[in-house]
């Protein structure tokens, strides 16, 4: 199913036939990937709705570049959410999709009950740290839009963050690659360009205007987003820190199952706070 809002598409689809008795999970997608990543999440007593973010998947991709900022894409998302009538609803994202997901909860925080970021950052904080990643995600978008797809795929996938995915099941590995396969130069190399870490804000100093509860998951193989895994939830009281063992930067796909059921647990709590 597709919606236009402010005249750019977004694709999106249901795990199961809309309830609106029940609460909605809004599931956000990684760089390179599509809202089928989340397919394996089951939970009959929720709604997921999984979404194709801008230049991924079956949504838009020949957009004017500002489309792709964060702040407008959150815009966006919380028209979308309204236009297809939910009420209150919960965001979980991964990678990028967590990224995006932060910024919709600091940004557009009416009628959200909680988020969950799998594996995301709220930013960079040091300027000159921040300015060398904004570049490489430039020089990266160049490389993207100049090079086959099939090249930049094959280096993306090889890179450490990715390597505890070599230990997936053959048929699981080759889903992963067809996804990234399937994405079109331009929505990727802009997404880069415009979204990337590099060019995010730096939502660490708005955390505390944060009132909804958190749950953080990351695999105990990733050590670099387990330390902003720790440090966030630090910051913030109502969050909760889910390390999953026997897993890297996709918890989701790694640990289908333990995923899962952290994410159940959690919800369940938020239930009985109720």
């Amino acid at each position: 199913m597709n919606k236009i809002i402010r005249g750019v598409k977004y694709a999106y689809s249901w795990q199961q036939k809309y309830d609106p008795s029940k609460e909605t999970i809004v599931c956000l997608h990684g760089f390179t990937g599509t809202r089928q990543t989340f397919q394996l999440l089951q939970d009959p007593i929720y709604n997921f709705l999984f979404i194709d973010l801008l230049g991924h998947g079956e949504s838009s991709i020949f957009v004017h570049p500002w489309r792709y900022q964060l702040s407008e894409i959150v815009k966006d998302l919380n028209q979308l959410i309204q236009e297809l009538g939910i009420n209150q609803w919960y965001v979980l994202g991964y990678s990028m999709g967590a990224r995006v997901a932060l910024a919709w909860a600091i940004e557009h925080p009416s009628k959200l009950l909680g988020v969950i970021l799998e594996a995301g950052t709220p930013g960079i904080v040091d300027e000159q740290e921040r300015k060398q990643r904004k570049e490489s995600d430039r020089r990266l978008a160049l490389r993207l839009w100049r090079e086959p797809l099939v090249d930049f795929v094959d280096f993306w996938q090889n890179l450490p963050l990715f390597s505890s995915q070599k230990k997936l099941p053959k048929e699981i590995q080759k889903k992963i690659r067809d996804e990234r396969l399937s994405q079109n130069k331009f929505g990727l190399a802009m997404s880069l360009w415009f979204m990337g870490t590099g060019v995010q804000k730096n939502y660490w100093l708005e955390l505390e205007e944060l009132k909804q509860p958190v749950l953080y998951v990351v695999g105990e193989q990733d050590p670099k987003f387990l330390a902003i895994g720790d440090t966030l939830c630090q910051q913030l009281p109502h969050s909760t820190l889910a390390v999953i063992p026997d897993s890297g930067h996709c918890v989701h796909l790694e640990q289908s199952q333990a995923f899962a059921n952290k994410l159940s647990q959690w919800l369940a709590k938020r239930k009985t706070h109720c």
